[in-house]
């Protein structure tokens, strides 16, 4: 079964099934006819979008903080395990990791939506932000401690439920429809930068950035940034080897982000990206309608709570 004949201005799809000899008429997808109120201002430089405000903080931090905050419950109900140390740091750079395109989600976290930043380009290159201090090792011996598992199973399964609801409550994260807006806002800011880079103006200046970085690069390039690094960089870095970024590798994401900025293609990037998330479905602004626009406010409670109930890290890890 194939399309044989496209009606895109009637909003419908016209799909001859051979040797039926009828046609079964398909939807499109709905149109983005609804305006949405941006929830941040422009700022190229951090590369704020439109729909930032409906997004939460990530797994990662949003699950440590809530476990901190249930302990002195936990521990009424006979389950006395503390919590082992992270940093706030550390657990943002672990929902990155985990929150990935690659993986299959389709509302990645927002890092993958933004290009690469002079400031991380002169502090990381092409390195991912590290994940020490996540200490993912000791969560997981947590997690699986038989003594502590044992007091979950001896312990009132109704009254642990009641403990974890009411720090959610606490903390602001038990709202199912602002989960549901946050991962809305995620997919579309994501979708967005996909179609923002195929645009003739961002492919133009893509050109521009390819000629300007050929000056000095020593391997082939891809068509645009977003292909950066490709894999004869990586492996050439060892990117998957070293956890600190070489002088060299730095010099080449650094002037990879300048040739960015003066070809025009950060600018047209941009541009193009957030204009595209202005205008969404009906379905999804039924979504992102409701439920606040603010997140920042619960990530500053996660924050907050993290930094004050946290046993501190070992000296060294950030």
């Amino acid at each position: 079964m194939r399309p044989t004949q496209r009606a895109a201005k009637t909003g419908t799809l016209l799909l001859v099934v051979a040797g039926l000899g009828a046609a079964v008429l398909h939807q499109l997808p709905e149109p983005a006819d609804q305006t949405i109120r941006p929830t941040a201002e422009r700022d190229p430089d951090t590369w704020s979008m439109p729909l930032d405000g409906y997004v939460q903080p990530g797994s990662s931090e949003e699950t440590y903080a809530v476990n901190l905050l249930v302990q002195p419950c936990l521990v009424d109900q006979g389950i006395d395990s503390p919590m082992p140390w992270a940093t706030l740091d550390g657990l943002r750079a672990q929902s990155v990791v985990d929150e990935t395109p690659e993986r299959g989600n389709p509302s990645p976290a927002l890092a993958w939506s933004r290009p690469l930043s002079a400031d991380d380009a002169a502090r990381r290159g092409y390195h991912a932000p590290s994940t020490d201090g996540a200490n993912a090792s000791g969560i997981l011996a947590w997690g699986q401690d038989p003594e502590r598992n044992a007091a979950y199973t001896a312990a009132a399964g109704a009254e642990v439920d009641r403990c974890y609801r009411a720090s959610r409550r606490t903390l602001g994260t038990g709202n199912g429809a602002a989960q549901s807006a946050s991962q809305t806002a995620k997919r579309l800011t994501y979708l967005a930068a996909e179609d923002a880079r195929r645009t003739p103006e961002v492919r133009a200046a893509a050109t521009r950035w390819r000629q300007c970085l050929a000056r000095t690069a020593t391997h082939e390039l891809p068509d645009d940034p977003h292909g950066m690094p490709t894999t004869a960089m990586r492996q050439a870095f060892a990117l998957e080897a070293r956890t600190v970024a070489g002088d060299d590798e730095i010099a080449l994401a650094e002037h990879d982000v300048a040739c960015q900025t003066s070809s025009g293609y950060r600018a047209a990037l941009y541009d193009a990206q957030w204009n595209r998330l202005l205008h969404v479905t009906a379905t999804d602004a039924a979504v992102l309608r409701s439920a606040d626009g603010d997140q920042a406010a619960l990530a500053d409670r996660v924050a907050a709570t993290i930094e004050r109930l946290a046993p501190p890290a070992p000296e060294g890890v950030d």
